[in-house]
Order: C-alpha cells, then sequence, then structure tokens
C-alpha cells in the first residue's frame, strides 16, 4: 500500500485560520477530496493522511468529519493548545481517525516556543498516549527541537517537509541539524515540500540535492513519502511530484523493500494507531 503521509483540505467559507489562503491568491479556493483523488489514483497512492492547517480545535473536527466516510483517508493529524494547560486527549483519543498532533512551529512567533515546559509535558503526553507528534520547523527552530526531542520518551516524531529546507537556509546548518535530529532513533523525516519550498526552481540540482542528503542522513527506513497538496500546486502537478521521488529512488538504487517502506511502511510506524484503520483501505 501506498501512502501520502501529508495532505490538506480547506474549505474558505469555513472561516477557519487558514494562514496559505490569505498567503496566494492561488490556494484562495476549495481543496476538498474529490479535488485530489483522481490525481492519487493516477499515481498509484492508495491512502492519506489527512493534516491540520489551522490552529484550531474546530479546523481539526471538521477534518474528522470529512475523512469519517472516506476509506483512503486513513488517519487524521490534528491540532490542540499545546500552551493551554494540561490536554485532555480521551476525545480525540475516542475518534478512531485521529492519528496524531502537530506542533505548527511555523506559526508562532516565539522560536522557542516548543521549549516551554507545559509543551514539552502535552507532547510528551500525546506519545504516552500512542500518537503520533509532527512538527512543523524551520531554521530557526532546529536547536530547540533538538533538545526538547531528548526530553521526550519513547515514540514515533516526524518532521515536515525536509525541515523546511528553504534556499536561504545554508545547507551546512540544515545538514548539521537533520544529523542531530537523526540521533534520536524514532524521528522520522518527510521526503516533500520541494516544490514549496523552491518554486519553480524545484527539480534543480540545488534543490534535489536535499532528497540526496535526506536520504543520506536517515536512510530509507526513516523517510516519508508526502505531497503536501495542494501547497504544490503553483508549481508542480501531484503525479509530478510521485514520479519525480520514485524517479529518485530508482537513480539512487534503493531497494523495493525500501522504496515500500518509505511509499507506506513507514508512515505506519510513524503512526501507530494506523493499525486499526489500514485493513479497510482498497489497494489500487
Amino acid at each position: 500500500m501506498r501512502i501520502d503521509a501529508h495532505l490538506h483540505f480547506w474549505r474558505p467559507s469555513c472561516g477557519f485560520d487558514n494562514r496559505p489562503i490569505a498567503d496566494n491568491e492561488a490556494y484562495r479556493r476549495d481543496f476538498l477530496p474529490a479535488d485530489v483523488r483522481p490525481a492519487m489514483e493516477a499515481a498509484g497512492i492508495d491512502a492519506a493522511i489527512l493534516v491540520q492547517t489551522t490552529p484550531q480545535a474546530e479546523e481539526t473536527a471538521w477534518l474528522l468529519d470529512l475523512a469519517r466516510d472516506l476509506d483512503w483517508i486513513v488517519g487524521v493529524t490534528g491540532w490542540v493548545d499545546l500552551d493551554g494547560g494540561d490536554v485532555d486527549f480521551t476525545p480525540l483519543l475516542a475518534e478512531r481517525k485521529l492519528v496524531g498532533i502537530r506542533a505548527q512551529l511555523r506559526r508562532v512567533a516565539d522560536a522557542a516556543f516548543v521549549r516551554r515546559p507545559q509543551v514539552v509535558q502535552n507532547l510528551r503526553a500525546a506519545l504516552q498516549a500512542g500518537l503520533g507528534v509532527t512538527i512543523l520547523a524551520e531554521q530557526r527552530h532546529y536547536d530547540h527541537v533538538a533538545v526538547v526531542v531528548e526530553e521526550l520518551p519513547p515514540g514515533p516524531i516526524t518532521l515536515n517537509h525536509l525541515g523546511m529546507a528553504f534556499p536561504d537556509v545554508p545547507r551546512d546548518t540544515w545538514r548539521h541539524a537533520m544529523r542531530r535530529f537523526a540521533r534520536h532513533a524514532a524521528l522520522n523525516l518527510q521526503l516533500s515540500g520541494l516544490p514549496f519550498l523552491y518554486g519553480r526552481a524545484w527539480q534543480s540540482a540545488q534543490a534535489q540535492g536535499i532528497l540526496d542528503d535526506a536520504l543520506e542522513i536517515f536512510g530509507p527506513q526513516r523517510l516519508l513519502f508526502a505531497s503536501d497538496w495542494p501547497m504544490m500546486v503553483r508549481f508542480a502537478e501531484y503525479g509530478g511530484w510521485v514520479d519525480a521521488v520514485d524517479d529518485f529512488l530508482r537513480r539512487r538504487g534503493v531497494a523495493a523493500a525500501d522504496v515500500d517502506a518509505i511509499f507506506g511502511v513507514n508512515a505506519l510506524r510513524a503512526n501507530p494507531r494506523m493499525d486499526a484503520i489500514i485493513g479497510t483501505v482498497k489497494v489500487l
């Protein structure tokens, strides 16, 4: 089974604090299941994990409602107020498709937000509850995240979108940070985001070199294929990104079993609650 580990839906009329919609006109429209499913099927992607976009519990509830009747959505990564007191995860755990939470650090002004004691406590509680934790971090967060992951209990942590390796992030700085993260045995990295990070230059040698470094540093057992759709739509087609990752892995001579891991098995390991859902998905 091939899984897209990071997909978004949104509808502007819902009124959520959806930053991408405000950022560019191309995103100021509905992006819903019917808009992406045909492209997924054409690219041989069987299932996806739906990820929150806005720092609002109401949006997570909306995503869960959308996912409830879609068997190809095999998990939802939601939002909780990490710094608003001890999070009661009981209602979220009652949601069959809720598989994880995301620390959306990029939307917080304080670069050290993730080190606040309450935030660390809630991340710890999420992992102890069996949820996956994903982190949207950019360069200003690297040192803080590296410290915090060493304080957390065993459990799967996933860094979004190649650690937000924008072109203006010095490559040596990024490599150093990724190597620090890779010391944490349960920390994974998403192979996603190049079309958004690099725009029309996402197929350049500089951008593609990030994939080489990611494979070298993390190895195939800790990389997760993801699209970050629809953030890519200004610069790449869904199938084009799938083909680019497939081609990269083939050029690097990655074994078939490891390709399968990147395109599915690793997402299951990073989101343990998906085990109870995955058997209902029709494989293309």
